[in-house]
């Protein structure tokens, strides 16, 4: 089998897949489902929410300062989320 096809046969799965992903979305959604819709969709499903699509076209501000050191009377624990992860740090 030459690449051609192989490539051929690669882009017809996939237009395959895709087809049948939308019909399906689309036939879950109660009033349509336009193509910025099922991109959405798809951006959720796989985890790439539109923040993150957005910041990765922001320049990235710098990471906030090192913590200082809590008092020794109240802690308290402070978490953050940047992104997909959580930060958490005790200040007072």
């Amino acid at each position: 089998m030459s690449a051609k096809y192989l490539a051929g046969f690669a882009a017809i799965c996939g237009a395959a897949i895709v087809g049948l992903d939308y019909y399906q979305q689309a036939k879950a959604s109660e009033n349509g489902l336009g193509l910025k819709g099922y991109v959405a969709s798809v951006s959720a499903r796989v985890g790439i929410s539109e923040s993150r699509l957005e910041a990765g076209a922001q320049p990235s501000q710098p990471e906030e300062p090192a913590a200082k050191a809590p008092s020794e009377e109240v802690r308290k624990l402070v978490c953050t989320t940047i992104g997909t992860s959580k930060r958490c740090r005790s200040s007072g």
